[in-house]
């Protein structure tokens, strides 16, 4: 029997969480990317240079490094205030994908230099923007903004409409056994890639089965309010109908907040109000970094009626305590790793040893 073939798609933190869980077996492991992430480090690198994004790339290379706590892999994540508080691993792919004329090239000599134990490949190697357009009607231009607000998102599109997929990440789709959406922002980080045309429909004819991990918390305006049957609909409405065979689901303790029915916008006011009252006539930078600091995480919703109506779409459903203490967004890895398993369709062999480096 082969080494089984498995795909994380996302990016950002989620992204993270998912390598750290998908360590604890032997696997061949392939990180696919989205390459919309406009904002920090990433942003100035390509306005400065013409980079591809490089953020979302360095951290999951740190990720799979072969040591993630070693000196190397911490360089990579270390920010240098005397260089615009760039990531030098930031700096490091744009280089050498600037000097190599390529930026996979750039990703295989830091997979060799971190000794990774999986591979990281862009969704796509197109220059794109990503722009979005909220439930109040509002169109929003830009993955750092879309990320920030000021109001739940209706959906999301790339400019240009049809980048070019990149070939090894069609690639691995296709040779998957088992492939893993999230966790993760949802218009930001894990939708990106399915609006790249080769990647979506790979993800339609793969053999794999894919398996939705939604995340357990709404940080982000982006998703704001939305309950977990809402995050599954927003994935089908961008083109994975019928290409879900499982979903992981965190079980909240307690609910708090607001929740959407339906995709029921929640507008920049009702934001506003819920968040601590900030006045109408406030800008939406002010108001995103001010209200930031007031709203605390909100558990995704999750109760047996929405259930019901995920199981109408999707033969596996699986309801787990993911819980970290005081990590309200992070899913435990041995939980989550346990719950991957038990979806897998190919047996999964335990390390008997796990790297986990920082969270």
């Amino acid at each position: 029997m082969h080494t089984p073939r498995v795909v994380s798609i996302g990016g950002g933190s989620g992204q993270t969480q998912l390598i750290r869980a998908l360590r604890h077996f032997t696997c061949e492991l392939t990180a696919v990317v989205a390459m919309a992430d406009d904002g920090g480090s990433t942003g100035l690198l390509r306005q400065q240079m013409g980079s591809i994004p490089p953020g979302d790339v360095r951290n999951c290379l740190v990720a799979l490094a072969q040591d993630p706590t070693s000196a190397l892999a911490r360089s990579f994540q270390r920010r240098l205030p005397f260089a615009s508080n760039h990531a030098l691993g930031n700096l490091l792919l744009a280089s050498l994908a600037d000097e190599s004329h390529s930026f996979m090239d750039a990703i295989h000599v830091c997979e060799q230099m971190l000794s990774c134990v999986g591979k990281v490949v862009p969704s796509t190697l197109d220059n794109v923007l990503l722009r979005g357009k909220t439930r109040d009607g509002r169109v929003i231009r830009g993955e750092d903004l879309i990320g920030h607000g000021p109001c739940t998102l209706d959906y999301v599109w790339l400019e240009p409409a049809a980048p070019v997929a990149c070939f090894e990440a069609i690639a691995a789709i296709m040779q998957a056994d088992f492939i893993v959406f999230g966790p993760g922002s949802l218009f930001t980080s894990i939708i990106p890639n399915l609006l790249v045309p080769g990647i979506l429909e790979a993800l339609r004819t793969t053999t794999a089965r894919r398996v939705f991990v939604c995340p357990k918390v709404d940080e982000q305006y982006e998703s704001w309010g939305l309950a977990a049957d809402e995050y599954l609909q927003a994935l089908v409405n961008h083109g994975l109908a019928g290409c879900i065979d499982a979903v992981l689901l965190h079980k909240t303790k307690e609910q708090v907040g607001a929740a959407t029915i339906s995709f029921r916008a929640l507008t920049q006011e009702q934001i506003t109000a819920y968040s601590s009252g900030f006045s109408a006539q406030e800008t939406q930078q002010s108001l995103v970094h001010d209200a930031a600091s007031h709203v605390e995480h909100k558990p995704v919703r999750v109760d047996a009626a929405m259930v019901k109506r995920i199981e109408s779409q999707v033969p596996t459903v699986v309801v787990r305590d993911f819980d970290v203490p005081d990590m309200p967004s992070v899913h435990d890895p041995n939980k989550l790793a346990d719950a991957l398993r038990g979806v897998c369709p190919v047996p999964l062999e335990e390390v008997t040893h796990v790297v986990y480096g920082r969270s």
